[in-house]
């Protein structure tokens, strides 16, 4: 099956819960982070809502949240898979919208340019989306 989902929205954040089918967000739409020091330890979050349209729910898709430098090294990957049902008071042919943050406690080896890549579905017929960044020095007071 080729897949018709898209990804409504994607967004790096200090932090970010999805609960009662709303995003909380804090800290976000940002695309520089600072840090004193590289290698860097640091925490992000990307906030991601996916729609999912009549044919594909009740089908697992998988999901994959990579980071990756600005030569297409891998950094950090995270994977794992969504379903979306189909409730009973959906209209027919109705999309649905799927959210989801997640939270990445990650090394980042060098000042640099980066991207988290969001991907669900596989091969061809996979939904993309690239969200830049980078690590800056921060400079002393």
């Amino acid at each position: 099956m080729m897949a018709t989902m898209e990804i409504d929205y994607a967004i790096l954040a200090e932090h970010a819960e999805v609960t009662g089918n709303k995003l909380y967000l804090m800290g976000g739409g940002w695309d520089t982070m600072f840090a004193p020091d590289a290698p860097a330890q640091v925490r992000l979050v990307c906030a991601a809502g996916i729609r999912v349209s009549w044919e594909e729910t009740n089908i697992a898709f998988p999901v994959t949240i990579t980071i990756q430098d600005d030569d297409a090294q891998e950094v950090f990957r995270i994977v794992g898979q969504m379903q979306v049902g189909r409730p009973p008071h959906l209209p027919i042919g109705a999309t649905q919208l799927y959210q989801m943050a997640a939270t990445m406690q990650v090394t980042l080896p060098r000042f640099d340019g980066f991207h988290v890549l969001v991907t669900v579905g596989e091969g061809e017929g996979a939904t993309r989306k690239a969200l830049p960044f980078r690590l800056a020095q921060r400079k002393p007071a």
